[in-house]
């Protein structure tokens, strides 16, 4: 599970926000809304261990969030930030990216063989993998990094707005998506503006 306890983040001397708390359990999908600037995206780096907590702490399965422990946490981690923006000309070489990390390399079969299957499901044709990455949309972008998250075997899968840039049918495939991850035992957060996705979570954390 992910646990949030009483939570303090802020900048420069200034508090964004404070003693938030939060529980995610395994299985579980969440979301973070918010207004803009109320520290939702602050909230997923700092879960990552790359936002400092001013006070209290992030458990993640049981192990307490810190310096030393970030870097191990991580690994059983995955993040889709809203815009992302990747050294690849290919969205083929885009895909293949994240399975280059050694951690990961393993898993690199099975994307191969998944992928498609579930890029079909969020409403994108199989040959979006021989475009070039200039070639498609912000939009048909984040559904590809969606996609492959999804397939990194990660125990938490942390996602900012990912359905901003979407219709309201290609939103309802991408909630799909997460509900079927979610039934493998997986947990999902993510921070979302779309009242219809948050009220399709089991846990909403809304900071003010």
């Amino acid at each position: 599970m992910l646990e949030i306890r009483k939570a303090s983040i802020g900048y420069d001397s200034k508090i964004i926000f404070s003693n938030v708390d939060f529980l995610l359990e395994e299985g579980k999908l969440g979301c973070i809304t918010g207004q803009s600037g109320s520290g939702k995206t602050s909230l997923l780096r700092a879960i990552l261990g790359f936002v400092p907590l001013l006070s209290g702490e992030i458990l993640f399965n049981g192990s307490a969030l810190t310096p030393q422990s970030a870097e191990t946490l991580r690994k059983d981690m995955a993040y889709v930030p809203q815009e992302l923006a990747l050294p690849a000309e290919w969205v083929k070489e885009m895909a293949d990216i994240p399975f280059l990390l050694k951690s990961n390399k393993k898993l690199h079969s099975r994307m191969e063989k998944e992928l498609p299957q579930v890029l079909e499901s969020l409403g994108l044709e199989d040959d979006i993998l021989q475009k070039r990455a200039r070639e498609i949309s912000g939009g048909q972008r984040q559904r590809v990094m969606l996609a492959i998250s999804m397939l990194l075997g990660k125990k938490l899968i942390l996602v900012d707005e990912p359905t901003s840039a979407l219709d309201a049918d290609a939103c309802g495939k991408v909630l799909n998506l997460f509900r079927t991850t979610c039934k493998q035992g997986t947990m999902v957060l993510a921070v979302t503006h779309d009242p219809e996705f948050a009220h399709s979570c089991d846990k909403i954390l809304q900071i003010d």
